[in-house]
């Protein structure tokens, strides 16, 4: 049996909409706390358990991180 591939079609809002979302997840330069987990592909717990100096920066009180700092931090270990 062979399968084909199903075309889908957006509509122009739909695809402004994607795109948009797209375009901001791969150029995000700042992470929160709550990105961590996701972006590492680790639970919260397996961070703050292994990675204790995680470099960060705070900004009004709310903890950042960069992520190619986080990359490089977790290269050089």
């Amino acid at each position: 049996m062979q399968t084909k591939p199903i075309e889908m079609v957006l509509s122009d809002r739909q695809f402004q909409i994607l795109q948009t979302s797209v375009t901001q997840a791969v150029t995000r330069k700042w992470l929160r706390t709550k990105d961590l987990p996701n972006y590492l592909s680790m639970a919260d717990s397996t961070i703050r358990e292994n990675l204790p100096g995680l470099p960060f920066h705070i900004v009004g009180g709310t903890k950042l991180y960069d992520p190619n700092e986080i990359d490089d931090y977790i290269k050089d270990l």
